[in-house]
């Protein structure tokens, strides 16, 4: 090999080791994208009261702590999740005598699933407003009913972490302000499922 190529080679290596360099470097100084997995998203709201019915009267209220458990995001701005009812003891001791039923046979905790949740008219930030309306529970054969539950979604503007529930909040917010502004809603749609079944990004 003559000098000439020689240093045209030796120059070649040095400027493809230096951008190997500055690739890693680069890779080095980019921050760390967590791993996608499920996020459980629940609402709770202490105090949720409903209504026991018998013979289609209402006779007794019943004052229980609710949770909600988005599992999925709706095209017509709608969400599903699982309900989960936490009865007092009055209400179960109530729920016994309607049913004619030891206490024993009266759970403590009741679970719906794909009961549906919409955005109330308007809502918009600081706290995002979910409603529940109509839902009945069906304990120990006695119906219980809740004509309306509100569920608060604390707005967040921004986020850093993914597959978080910071990042769920963040979505939440930016889907009522779209619904707000008349604007397509269809990112955050998929994105809150993509957060709520852990599926990596593309």
């Amino acid at each position: 090999m003559n000098p000439k190529m020689k240093n045209k080679f030796s120059m070649t290596l040095l400027v493809c080791s230096a951008l190997l360099a500055l690739n890693a470097v680069a890779f080095g100084q980019q921050p760390q994208q967590q791993p996608a997995k499920p996020v459980a998203f629940v609402i709770t709201k202490n105090l949720a009261i409903g209504k026991l019915s018998q013979s289609g009267a209402d006779v007794y209220d019943v004052r229980g702590k609710l949770s909600y458990t988005i599992t999925a995001a709706n095209s017509d701005d709608t969400v599903a999740g699982t309900v989960t009812y936490t009865i007092p003891d009055d209400a179960r001791q109530k729920i016994a005598e309607l049913g004619g039923k030891p206490l024993a046979q009266v759970p403590k905790d009741i679970t719906k699933k794909d009961v549906v949740a919409s955005f109330q008219k308007g809502t918009e930030p600081p706290v995002i407003h979910l409603e529940l309306t109509g839902l009945e529970l069906n304990v120990a054969g006695v119906n219980t009913h809740f004509s309306r539950v509100v569920l608060d979604i604390n707005a967040r503007m921004s986020e850093n972490s993914q597959y978080t529930k910071e990042e769920m909040e963040v979505l939440f917010t930016v889907w009522a302000r779209q619904i707000l502004a008349g604007r397509s809603r269809r990112g955050p749609i998929a994105r809150i499922n993509k957060v709520i079944n852990g599926e990596p990004e593309q």
